[in-house]
């Protein structure tokens, strides 16, 4: 259990700027999608969407250590490749995360993994640095964890992540996020507080960006 004051406390202390380049997304994703036949992927939005994220996804050192120097032009080409399963997807909350198909996370996670890899070309492994899928699912879609390394090690030792890797394959993050979302499904608490946050920052009648806050609350640690 996460006590709500707690996460209050979290939510203080994590840095504005960092704060500030997801809720400027954040609502515009929100203002875009209020008519459900439109979304941030769709034809007429997606060179806007893909504008709006190569400069956060760089600040946040997202493909840091990649092996891709086009990774923009790559980046590109996968939000084209997945904007019919994030239309899916985004039907969907962390709470509800066992009924997504596989196949909807699946195409997410190849697309968005390859990335970082060298010439943009999927892993025949499966194997993809975690942050180069949950950095950009967190800002389109809002119910993963980023997984970067201070997440990682402040993550109670129950989730079983692997700390000192960032190589996960999608066997891993969909346990892991099953996990979260068990968890957090339990905790009513919690959800109470989150939602109000949610209306008191973007407005009413908006989804929870369930994986942000659970993302800075690991973040900041204790």
């Amino acid at each position: 259990m996460i006590p709500p004051d707690e996460l209050r406390r979290r939510l203080s202390s994590f840095p504005p700027g960092y704060w500030e380049d997801f809720n400027k997304f954040w609502r515009w994703k929100i203002k875009v999608e209020t008519d459900a036949s439109t979304h941030i992927l769709d034809d007429y939005r997606r060179k806007e969407a893909y504008s709006r994220l190569c400069p956060i996804l760089s600040a946040w050192k997202t493909y840091r250590n990649g092996n891709n120097l086009s990774w923009r032009e790559t980046l590109k080409d996968s939000l084209n490749n997945i904007s019919e399963t994030y239309n899916r997807l985004r039907n969907y909350s962390l709470l509800d995360f066992e009924s997504i198909p596989i196949e909807t996370l699946e195409k997410c996670w190849h697309e968005l993994g390859r990335v970082k890899e060298k010439d943009g070309a999927p892993n025949k492994y499966g194997y993809y640095s975690i942050i180069s899928v949950s950095k950009p699912l967190l800002l389109i879609w809002g119910q993963t964890l980023a997984f970067d390394s201070l997440v990682r090690k402040h993550i109670p030792a129950s989730y079983n992540i692997s700390r000192y890797s960032c190589n996960w394959n999608m066997n891993e993050w969909i346990r892991i996020m099953g996990q979260f979302s068990k968890n957090l499904n339990a905790d009513e608490n919690l959800l109470k507080f989150m939602r109000g946050e949610t209306k008191r920052i973007y407005g009413k009648n908006t989804i929870v960006p369930f994986g942000r806050f659970l993302d800075i609350f690991y973040w900041v640690g204790s």
